[in-house]
């Protein structure tokens, strides 16, 4: 094909790029210039050009495209992103050149065809990145050449996913386990997963679905056509009944599943029936948190692809856990400090039940990330659990500023007798949670940029903490 994908955004680079990787001619339009685009973005469009991608940038783009230009002579398809609406002008304009309109699933089909090794995807709202990485870090464990994607790798996953393709990536190894959130799900909506994971569905990003929860849902279950073996948490079990008949549950607290775990005296157990297989076993677990019902569902799918127990232990025994994931940092003038990523709901509840009974001063970044959330439900929470909170207007995601969002999550505190401090960003929030806080408490970080903009939010809390050392320890 010779084929022009209209938009460089988000859409539009991984299906320019993994069309071009699949042998088609391929021309990419935008209206904004290659300056206008953040770093990361121009840096992948030059590595897009040098790989034989045309690059048309800029406001003169689209009036070109529109009339006879010879640039645009001999094209025969055209790839749109789905944000442009069903009326806009260059849909018209496409219909008049009579360009056929490449699909989800034609793209989705060159990925289908260029992965010929076994794929493992994990979706669902909650607990995606770290059982992706505990599952790879069992088949590591087990001798297996793991190529691993995850939201640690960068934010927009299927951009992840197309470079590592481009990069021969399913070429090195012997297995792929790919994180898959909703917005992956049209790259990758006609790839065969050997084993499909749905972790669980909650109330979330909702905004980007008509705040339609089924909406939502259809989006998700993606998983159920593409999953030779489908695994899951009996969280979903209602919307899966309907829809297919052999998902092998999971669970904890040996609950009416085909795996359950049970975690005492930091000792996992396992009792699983998967197939003609069946059996128990337990072995020492130094996590706590959702890394529990997580390790859980690594096991299920270990056990489900044919590992056998001596590996799953070996694997879930020295798995340390994932930075920005209940992470311990370490004791800074006798406060233990922790970062994680939660800011769903659950899953803050999940990770402040941890530390339930101490003395905590808990430090949020602006928890809209690219998607708008309810700061005052996440404020109703932390308030529950914290003695101080301090909250980052500074949303680590977009780099930008938004000072209402830290007065948003604070008047969701109003209920609660924690001291309420709004900050401009993490740095000053680390060096006031020295100033507000004791010997003895615990300092933890919440919010998306945990994720999102790991190591440069890390620094700047760290290096607040320890700037609050010197002046108020």
């Amino acid at each position: 094909m010779n084929c022009i994908v209209i938009g460089a955004g988000n859409a539009g680079r991984p299906a320019a790029r993994i069309l071009n990787y699949g042998g088609h001619q391929v021309q990419i339009i935008d209206q904004k210039k290659l300056e206008e685009f953040p770093e990361k973005v121009r840096e992948t469009l030059l590595k897009m050009e040098k790989e034989g991608v045309r690059l048309h940038l800029g406001p003169d783009t689209p009036q070109k495209f529109r009339s006879q230009d010879s640039t645009f002579e001999n094209l025969d398809s055209a790839y749109i992103s789905p944000t442009i609406p069903e009326d806009s002008p260059v849909r018209k304009i496409l219909d008049e050149k009579g360009l056929k309109l490449i699909r989800h699933r034609d793209i989705s089909q060159i990925v289908d065809e260029s992965i010929e090794i076994d794929v493992i995807g994990i979706t669902g709202t909650l607990g995606k990145t770290s059982t992706t990485h505990i599952i790879s870090h069992i088949f590591r464990s087990s001798g297996y050449k793991v190529w691993a994607c995850s939201s640690r790798n960068g934010n927009l996953l299927s951009e992840v996913i197309v470079e590592g393709i481009v990069n021969g990536e399913h070429l090195k190894n012997d297995i792929a386990v790919l994180e898959l959130p909703h917005g992956t799900s049209r790259l990758m909506s006609k790839v065969h997963l050997k084993i499909g994971v749905l972790t669980n569905i909650y109330p979330e990003h909702l905004s980007e679905f008509d705040n339609s929860l089924e909406k939502y849902i259809e989006r998700k279950l993606f998983i159920t056509d593409s999953s030779e073996i489908l695994i899951s948490s009996t969280k979903c079990k209602e919307i899966l009944d309907p829809v297919r008949n052999d998902v092998i549950f999971y669970c904890a607290e040996n609950g009416s599943c085909n795996v359950s775990g049970c975690l005492e005296n930091n000792q996992i157990r396992i009792s699983y029936q998967v197939d003609q297989r069946s059996g128990e076993f337990e072995n020492d677990f130094k996590l706590k948190g959702y890394y529990f019902e997580n390790s859980v569902a690594a096991a299920t799918v270990a056990l489900s692809y044919g590992l056998n127990e001596a590996s799953i232990k070996k694997g879930l025994s020295s798995f340390n856990g994932i930075p920005g994931h209940m992470e311990y940092i370490g004791n800074y003038c006798g406060r233990e400090v922790h970062f994680d990523a939660a800011f769903v709901p659950q899953g803050l509840v999940s990770t402040l039940e941890q530390f339930s009974g101490r003395d905590l001063v808990i430090l949020v970044d602006n928890p809209d990330s690219t998607t708008p959330r309810d700061k005052y439900e996440i404020g109703s929470i932390l308030g529950r659990y914290a003695k101080v909170i301090i909250s980052s207007g500074y949303n680590e995601t977009t780099g930008i500023l938004n000072s209402d969002a830290a007065r948003e999550v604070l008047e969701g505190v109003k209920n609660s007798d924690a001291l309420k401090i709004p900050v401009e960003d993490m740095k000053t929030a680390g060096k006031l949670s020295i100033k507000h806080s004791h010997p003895g408490d615990t300092i933890l970080h919440v919010g998306p940029g945990a994720i999102t903009n790991y190591d440069e939010l890390k620094l700047k809390m760290m290096s607040g903490i320890e700037e609050g050392c010197k002046r108020y320890g």
